[in-house]
């Protein structure tokens, strides 16, 4: 795959400006980068705090060779590309938070939007890719309301981060991954994201369709889906859902 970037100072988000390149036929690979966003999104609508020119926002086109139902296993793959490369600068402090969460020493620095689109037919079905992180955000600019659980690279590791230098670095881990997600399967990424999981062995709640569940997390398992073992030792799977701590307010 090779990636073709297309860079933009404003953009109300990278989504919207990577759906309009996809719906006139932008290949696969092709990249949105913008400076700022006036409208970043995470998921579920959530809004993404944008500033000019010290963070990474962009969005990717795919058309990954897998079966439909196996694409939420790409949003956790993306993370694992997203923290193998926020590791040279931050080793030993990055974690993934099921599903699609990027943490540096245990707050929130980066988060994957995966949606797909339909093009007319199945086959022309692609995915919008969507990668956010905090690099060189000072503590002053994060909303006031977020202080308590966001952050970047710059805070935690105490210095400013070379921004080309770590997209560079994302683009080849997210292109070896990619190549093993199509190649090798789930498994080899799998391995990876457990390595790097911040809710392993942690009593988590998880709001799934409007259900509550609790117990402590297992893993994940080969498709993707966050495992919990309950009180009652009953084994809960889930695909989808928002987490939180149980009883505790910080990892």
């Amino acid at each position: 795959m090779g990636w073709q970037i297309h860079y933009c100072q404003t953009a109300t988000s990278t989504q919207d400006v990577a759906a309009e390149l996809a719906r006139a036929g932008a290949a696969s690979g092709t990249v949105v980068i913008a400076e700022m966003q006036s409208a970043g999104r995470g998921r579920k609508g959530h809004r993404w705090h944008s500033p000019p020119g010290v963070n990474l926002y962009l969005t990717a086109i795919l058309r990954p060779k897998i079966e439909p139902a196996d694409l939420p296993r790409l949003s956790l793959a993306a993370g694992v590309a997203v923290a193998q490369a926020v590791e040279v600068f931050a080793p030993g402090l990055v974690k993934l938070k099921w599903p699609n969460d990027v943490w540096v020493r245990g707050k929130k620095a980066g988060g994957i939007l995966a949606q797909t689109m339909k093009l007319g037919t199945a086959e022309s079905n692609v995915v919008l890719l969507g990668i956010g992180l905090n690099v060189n955000l000072e503590a002053e600019q994060i909303p006031p309301d977020l202080r308590n659980s966001a952050t970047s690279m710059r805070i935690e590791v105490g210095a400013p981060c070379d921004r080309v230098r770590l997209a560079a670095l994302l683009f080849e881990h997210l292109q070896r991954t990619l190549v093993d997600l199509e190649t090798k399967g789930f498994e080899p990424i799998r391995a990876r994201f457990e390595r790097l999981s911040a809710l392993t062995g942690k009593t988590v709640s998880v709001v799934d369709s409007g259900v509550e569940f609790t117990g402590k997390v297992t893993g994940i398992d080969e498709d993707g889906a966050l495992l919990l073992e309950t009180e009652s030792e009953k084994r809960v799977r889930l695909r989808a859902g928002e987490v939180s701590f149980s009883g505790l307010s910080s990892p």
